[in-house]
């Protein structure tokens, strides 16, 4: 159950830092100096390779957004069936 909070804790920073950075990117297209200020602001030659790197951020958060649907899911269904185990099997006690 950590790794899948932690999992959806870097899948939520995954997709808004991408976010922010596409604003960001756009914002710097709007400049007199879209090259130098790209360099300068955003670390990357253009601002299409920015933009480029963004999007595979976003991917990657909705990636792992996904693994820890499948994550919780599973922990669902474990957790249904051992209580069901529990209720069907006879009590070796008695």
């Amino acid at each position: 159950m950590t790794y899948t909070k932690a999992g959806r804790i870097l899948a939520v920073l995954a997709i808004s830092l991408g976010v922010l950075r596409i604003l960001t990117a756009i914002l710097v297209l709007m400049s007199d100096d879209p090259v130098g200020a790209a360099r300068a602001i955003l670390g990357s030659k253009t601002t299409g390779q920015a933009i480029d790197q963004c999007l595979y951020a976003i991917v990657f958060g909705i990636l792992v957004g996904i693994l820890t649907d499948i994550s919780k899911s599973l922990l669902l269904i474990s957790d249904t069936q051992r209580d069901t185990d529990q209720i069907t099997k006879p009590d070796p006690t008695r």
